[in-house]
């Protein structure tokens, strides 16, 4: 069960990134909000990313990344969500039906 983010108690101490949870007995990180998304036509199998902004990472240099849709397994709520908010920002297929 994931447990609430604290404030750190202790001023000018960097506090480390909380540590992946477990689905379906892989590590996940957790996904606090998408942010973009863009075509990389670069890719060849799979060419639509998403800026994800990670769950415990603000202020660090790995608060968010660019990550492959293949990759966002449980977080169809929050693609849903983004896309409902932003309709013309490129999307999977199945949410332009």
């Amino acid at each position: 069960m994931l447990e609430p983010e604290y404030p750190n108690p202790i001023p000018n101490r960097i506090q480390p990134p909380p540590p992946p949870i477990t689905v379906d007995d892989e590590p996940e990180f957790e996904i606090a909000e998408i942010l973009d998304s863009k075509i990389n036509n670069r890719c060849r199998t799979c060419n639509l990313l998403y800026l994800v902004c990670w769950e415990g990472y603000k202020g660090t240099d790995k608060e968010t990344s660019w990550i492959l849709t293949s990759e966002l397994g449980h977080a169809s709520e929050l693609v849903a969500d983004f896309h409902s908010a932003y309709s013309v920002k490129p999307g999977p297929l199945s949410s332009l039906n």
